[in-house]
């Protein structure tokens, strides 16, 4: 038998909670603000934690979807109890921040959410725009891929930091929760490289070096399938799990969303590398077991081929880098209904069979998706001039989505 004690999770579920994300009022707010207080009160000791402290709330701010924008981001009922409750157990100061996404500044992801900034500056939070701010290197000597790492100077002034991630499925990940938030650290220029199968290995990194002191995962409203941007809303699941160890935490999410742990290929690289709790049999669930709260959530296809009639996509050698960022690229066009009624055209992503004349039919026009897929333009057996070419390793998840609809209707948004 084991000496070490079991990592706590807590885990807490109501039957209902009053009014939605993005309309409620003070008296909901106060549920929410209730229900975080008792899931919290399960697993640490907030005052001792906070007081006298400068404390970081780091939600998910993640391109807000204009549409149904508290879908996809923190629940901003969450992210304001937290701040009250921070500043109810003695913190000195509250700050909030986040790096929505490349290419999409802080203030740019908030200008949807205006309600959710008079609400922070009304109860005492301070934002902190982690894209417009100073950074600090972090050395990460231990690191497979992410050495050094450069962070927002707020994580660094911060004397205590909480991770307060959305549940959601993930198109290139499986899940995200509590280990895939913190990518929200990383600034634009580091964004985009081990972004394939590997950056499973890079957020694994960001953990070596940067630890929450405390995770608190909205799943009040979760998101299922084509998440994190084009999933389908789960409402009223009203779940909140917390805990000290960031692995634990993503442990019991991938239990309550249906899925074994191991599944999860950042749970697995976490496992390998002694980086947290993944064992279930080693962490301590309080409030409620995961079997009373669990329930199958509709997992993500990755697969670009067939998915949509427009699109005759052919996957060559494809990472999960390029398909990602490409079914990402569909999903949103279909779901703004910019495929619909267009002519077949036809997307390559991947290395293509070498010395062989591939493919050797096409569709309509050619887009040539990823560095990989540039042999295909132009090899020993045909070259195609005028085939569309979409660069990067991978390319980021809204290049073809502009260059599509630049293509088809002169506008990029």
């Amino acid at each position: 038998m084991s000496v070490f004690p079991k990592q706590r999770v807590a885990l807490l579920r109501r039957n209902a909670i009053p009014e939605s994300p993005g309309r409620y009022t003070r008296a909901g707010l106060r549920a929410v603000t209730d229900f975080l207080a008792e899931t919290i009160g399960l697993c640490v000791d907030l005052p001792a934690l906070c007081a006298g402290k400068r404390v970081l709330l780091k939600p998910n701010l993640v391109r807000p979807d204009p549409r149904n924008p508290q879908a996809i981001v923190t629940d901003e009922r969450v992210v304001l109890g937290l701040v009250s409750l921070c500043r109810d157990a003695g913190a000195r100061e509250v700050w909030v921040g986040d790096n929505p996404g490349y290419g999409l500044s802080l203030a740019a992801a908030l200008s949807e959410l205006g309600r959710f900034k008079e609400g922070l500056q009304r109860a005492g939070a301070t934002l902190r725009y982690f894209d417009a701010e100073g950074t600090v290197r972090l050395d990460n000597p231990e690191a497979v891929v992410f050495d050094p790492i450069v962070v927002p100077r707020a994580l660094l002034e911060a004397e205590v930091y909480i991770n307060v991630p959305k549940l959601k499925t993930h198109v290139h990940t499986l899940m995200t929760a509590a280990v895939k938030n913190q990518y929200g650290l990383v600034l634009d220029n580091q964004r985009m490289f081990c972004h394939r199968n590997d950056i499973n290995v890079k957020v694994t990194d960001i953990l070596r070096v940067i630890r929450p002191h405390l995770t608190v995962v909205d799943a009040i409203y979760a998101v299922q399938g084509q998440a994190p941007l084009s999933g389908s809303v789960i409402e009223d699941f009203n779940v909140l799990v917390c805990g000290t160890d960031t692995a634990a935490v993503d442990t019991v999410c991938a239990q309550v969303m249906g899925f074994d742990p191991m599944e999860v290929p950042m749970l697995r690289v976490i496992r390998s590398e002694g980086l947290g709790e993944t064992d279930p049999d080693r962490i301590e669930v309080v409030g409620m077991p995961v079997a009373a709260v669990a329930r199958p959530f509709k997992r993500p296809i990755i697969g670009c081929m067939g998915a949509y009639p427009e699109i005759f996509c052919l996957e060559g050698g494809a990472c999960q880098g390029c398909l990602s960022a490409l079914r990402h690229a569909l999903d949103k066009l279909h779901a703004a209904g910019e495929l619909s009624g267009r002519e077949v055209q036809t997307v390559y992503v991947g290395k293509p069979m070498p010395q062989m004349r591939n493919p050797r039919r096409i569709r309509g026009e050619l887009w040539c998706f990823g560095n990989c897929a540039a042999d295909l333009i132009c090899n020993a057996h045909t070259c195609r001039e005028k085939a569309h070419f979409i660069p990067g390793c991978p390319p980021h998840i809204l290049d073809f989505y502009k260059a599509y609809l630049a293509r088809h209707t002169g506008r990029n948004t």
